[in-house]
């Protein structure tokens, strides 16, 4: 076996030989390039719209772009105001109304397609006393579109409906309307509430750069912090971070010098590829640490390391890699950007590793490093006793470790089957924040702020305005106001008698305002619109809903030649969102078999690649089983962190497969091997978990859920990643070679013992 510092060792690793013969080239190269494309990164341009999740030619895309050219503006917000006894006197609804006039002139809001309690009215409204009042009520009462719509049953809320030109006019148009609300002393006095998807969806986008310039930030000291209290050395910590801010920056620089937009999945980048930079150079500067003090010369220590390194290092990034890369076959564009991206900054962070640390610690003094580093630390030797007296018990209780840890997996698979497949972009607010209060307050006063579409569309003229198609369509309304969900389905078929006759391909003439009969059918009569207000935006709720008018239609079909389709907000996220759990999923199998057959190349075993599959393997039923137990739904973040799992859970099993092979190999004793594991090799993977399970923490701070679960599960991936691996795959390979007792020594006489058994 060659020798770690050997010629033919430092011939395969001419990259570390590189960094170490052109320190200041490596250096000034990598701050130069980032430079470069980190001034690339201000010229990103940002893309929150769920809608882009999916190709431009996707069914329910193109059905969307139809609908809006049929019917109009198809994305609104929601602005109540909340009266505490009744909000039915002429000073809040003369108030409410002036509002609406204001909305009217706002840029960015369709104007004549404001919906108010002033849309039932057949004049000017004027509200002078109680009697103007009752007659309002009484309009909108007898309007089968607007009752409970623009006025709740109950008296206390005043609803307007604000159609938006475009969704990312919903910030601008929302803080107008709040702006006007303050200013009117009348409204300011009630509880006032804008809702709807597009503001969700803009202020997310919004909150997620805020949030990464916080929490990054954070999560870096805190990274830092740790990394300083194992070390002891800033100097030498600062590598590490350098070689996760370079590879952040060059990899973000990248995506937007390529013309990528800057879209959720991509904002998370800086998440997924900070840990697993700082993983790679966290190893390097732990065998560094350790190795330094014996040996007292940069050059042959770090030859030493990389002699070791190398192998786990190029087979953890592969597997990584490839892990991330195999988004490329998800049906969702942004997440093929994604893992794209996240594997090229895999990539980028090995070379770094391989280069840029050598370099940095080349150009280090020899005597500051002897003076740092000549001693170890305290954390060091109370970390080396810990994990001896671990290795300890996990041989004398390998037999109850396997069957413990056997027995979880059990356990969880009930945990895995009972997972539920959900989401709502309005829950990527934590509760309480003020875009849950307002959807929450509104959908329970109101028919809902969420919207889904049903279109109809006739073959012939006149079939939809025939008698018995108006007949089946009312039907069909009230089988889907029949769910608890819908608070209310609005088609043609509740407008008024004889407003239905189309003439020459003009808008129907209606009793109420034109536009409301130009929102639901169009004007040649061959194309509908039922529209649906959803008081629950989860795609579960969708989900229903689709399902039950199915069951309907395949009971009471409509009449011949007509045919229906779904489109609108909520059935493009309940789209989209199947699709991502869908290519996740086929994403996750794939990358499973494939890393499975890489180990088996790079490993030549396909007993050991199995060995280094186990612990990937059993976290992912822990971590899924929790949440299925927990009730936690499988929505577009968790979907994510599946790749997650595979590329950062198998890197501590590749390096103690790696390693532990290498040791049985030197010593020709199972025994030997693992004590050797157990000392330096086990603290480098505890460090490494400590520092990322703790270091990113700060993301369970964030008011956005996906970040506050993409930090917990994270945490939670390391941690049980490395406690398999430090317990079960000892455990298992103890059984090479004779019984194995005791792997500490502590005094002759006890150790005498434990050899005797």
């Amino acid at each position: 076996m060659t020798e770690p510092g050997s010629t033919e060792a430092g011939g395969r690793h001419r990259l570390v030989e590189f960094g170490m013969s052109r320190p200041r080239v490596v250096i000034w190269a990598s701050v130069v390039l980032a430079l470069v494309l980190g001034a690339a990164i201000a010229f990103v341009s940002v893309d929150t719209d769920p809608e882009n999740m999916l190709s431009d030619s996707d069914p329910v895309r193109v059905r969307n772009a139809e609908m809006r050219d049929a019917f109009g503006a198809d994305q609104r917000i929601v602005v109540g105001l909340v009266a505490p006894e009744s909000a039915l006197t002429p000073p809040i609804l003369g108030a409410a109304d002036a509002l609406r006039q204001k909305i009217e002139a706002l840029d960015g809001v369709e104007g004549e397609q404001v919906v108010s309690f002033a849309s039932a009215a057949s004049g000017p409204v004027e509200l002078t006393d109680d009697a103007d009042v009752d007659r309002i009520v009484a309009d909108v009462e007898a309007s089968p579109i607007l009752a409970r719509n623009v006025l709740s049953s109950d008296g206390t809320t005043v609803a307007i409906f604000v159609p938006l030109e475009a969704k990312d006019e919903a910030n601008q148009v929302a803080a107008a309307i709040e702006a006007e609300i303050a200013d009117d002393r009348t409204l300011a006095e009630l509880d006032s509430y804008v809702a709807g998807l597009p503001l969700a969806e803009e202020e997310f986008g919004r909150q997620m750069f805020i949030q990464m310039g916080i929490f990054a930030p954070l999560a870096g000291l805190l990274v830092f912090g740790l990394m300083l209290f194992f070390f002891r050395s800033p100097i030498l910590v600062a590598a590490g971070m350098a070689v996760a801010m370079l590879t952040v920056i060059w990899t973000m620089g990248l995506l937007t010098a390529t013309g990528n937009t800057l879209h959720i999945m991509s904002s998370m980048i800086p998440i997924f590829l900070m840990p697993i930079a700082i993983l790679d150079s966290l190893h390097v500067l732990s065998e560094f640490f350790d190795r330094y003090p014996a040996m007292k010369d940069r050059r042959a220590t770090l030859r030493a390391v990389y002699g070791e390194l190398f192998r786990p290092l190029t087979f953890t990034s592969l597997t990584t890699a490839v892990a991330f890369a195999s988004l490329a076959i998800a049906p969702i564009p942004p997440v093929r950007v994604f893992g794209a991206f996240v594997a090229v900054g895999v990539f980028l962070a090995w070379l770094l590793t391989l280069v840029f640390i050598p370099a940095y610690i080349v150009l280090m003094s020899e005597s500051r490093l002897q003076r740092t580093l000549g001693a170890r630390s305290g954390s060091a030797t109370g970390l080396s006793g810990a994990l001896g007296h671990l290795g300890d018990f996990v041989v004398r209780r390998r037999i109850a470790i396997v069957v413990a840890f056997a027995a979880l997996a059990i356990l969880a698979a009930p945990g895995i089957a009972s997972i539920t497949v959900n989401d709502n972009p309005v829950r990527w607010f934590k509760g309480g924040s003020e875009i849950r209060v307002a959807t929450e307050e509104l959908n329970a006063r109101l028919p809902g702020t969420f919207n889904a579409n049903l279109l109809l569309e006739a073959e012939q003229p006149g079939v939809l305005t025939a008698p018995a198609t108006v007949e089946a369509v009312r039907n069909l309304d009230m089988a889907l106001e029949s769910q608890d969900v819908v608070g209310a389905a609005t088609s043609y078929a509740e407008l008024p008698p004889g407003s239905l006759a189309i003439d020459g391909g003009e808008t129907p003439s209606t009793g109420e305002r034109r536009e409301f009969a130009a929102s639901l059918i169009t004007g040649d009569g061959r194309q509908a619109n039922i529209q649906l207000q959803l008081s629950d935006g989860d795609n579960q709720a969708m989900r229903g809903v689709v399902d039950s008018a199915e069951g309907f239609l395949d009971s009471n079909p409509l009449p011949a030649g007509v045919s229906v389709a779904w489109a609108g907000e909520t059935y493009l996220n309940l789209v989209w969102q199947d699709k991502m759990v869908s290519g996740m999923l086929k994403a996750f199998l794939t990358t499973l078999v494939v890393i499975l057959a890489l180990m088996v190349a790079l490993f030549r075993s396909l007993r050991w690649a199995i060995l280094a599959i186990m612990p990937v393997a059993w976290t992912v039923l822990i971590v899924y089983a929790v949440l299925g137990y927990a009730g936690k739904d499988y929505d577009m973040p968790i979907a994510v962190l599946s790749t997650l799992v595979l590329g950062i859970g198998v890197d501590f099993a590749i390096h103690f497969v790696q390693r532990f092979r290498q040791m049985l190999a030197d010593t020709g004793s199972a025994r030997a091997a693992l004590r050797q594991f157990f000392q330096e090799p086990s603290r480098a993977l505890t460090r490494n978990a400590l520092v990322i399970a703790i270091g990113f923490t700060p993301l369970f701070l964030s008011s956005l859920v996906p970040y506050l679960v993409v930090g917990a599960l994270l945490s939670s991936i390391i941690l049980l990643s490395w406690l398999a691996t430090v317990l079960v795959l000892p455990a298992i390979t103890s059984w090479i070679g004779a019984p194995i007792p005791a792997l500490v020594r502590r005094r002759p006489s006890l150790e005498a013992k434990r050899l005797d058994r």
